[in-house]
């Protein structure tokens, strides 16, 4: 854009003003008072270059910060008790006799878990038994020898030759709890696990052993047990 001055710009004995107006510097003639202006001398360096403008801190995004508070609100229950296992299993427990366990998880640094396992007590080989876990710092669908159930280290050790169903899926009450599920089962039924991993690297497992659970009511346990935790 060319601007055309209505007179001419020998200006002997004013003062030219240079003004920047919409990215464009208007040259006139005048005497102007400098404090009618909002300039900003520190636009331009000495060089003619524009000074830069000061960065802005950096600041976590709205996602991270959903993220994070999300993650704050679950924790590894300090027993069975506090989680309500008893409660969260229901008639799914053969039996009433509770088995419990809360330590460091032996190979891991940081990590912790607490176990919940429900039998009837008989401690005959091979008997049922549900078993709830929470496990803080370690995926253990990823070691599964992380969790255990008592009676049954054979049968649950996968490394052995098994056939099994795996499984990984979403449902809208996961969604809700910003979490996801893995399911892996023995082709005849006889044991069955179902991970579902929480913000803050917090596990809810939930395992069937001797009986035949469908996997709805597993989805059902792990759901309520993290709704349990949640803060």
């Amino acid at each position: 854009m060319r601007l055309i001055p209505s007179s001419p710009l020998s200006c002997l004995g004013t003062a030219v003003v240079a003004a920047v107006i919409g990215g464009f510097v208007l040259v006139g003639c005048d005497v102007v008072e400098f404090d009618e202006f909002d300039t900003d001398f520190d636009l331009f360096s000495g060089d003619g270059e524009a000074s830069p403008s000061p960065e802005a801190s950096a600041s976590p995004s709205p996602e991270d910060e959903e993220e994070q508070e999300e993650a704050a609100r679950y924790a590894l229950p300090e027993s069975c008790a506090e989680a309500g296992a008893a409660e969260v299993v229901g008639d799914l427990a053969p039996g009433t006799v509770l088995a419990e366990e809360r330590g460091e998880v032996e190979g891991f640094a940081d990590a912790e878990q607490l176990t919940c396992s429900f039998s009837d007590g008989t401690g005959t080989p091979g008997a049922a038994t549900f078993t709830l876990v929470f496990t803080f710092n370690v995926d253990p669908s990823l070691s599964p020898d992380v969790v255990s159930v008592p009676g049954a280290e054979e049968e649950m050790n996968w490394e052995v030759d098994i056939d099994v169903d795996v499984d990984t899926y979403h449902t809208d009450e996961s969604d809700d709890l910003g979490g996801d599920l893995e399911y892996v089962g023995t082709v005849d039924g006889g044991t069955r696990h179902l991970y579902l991993s929480l913000p803050g690297e917090l596990y809810v497992t939930a395992i069937a052993y001797g009986e035949e659970v469908p996997r709805e009511d597993l989805e059902r346990v792990v759901m309520l047990a993290a709704e349990r935790v949640r803060g």
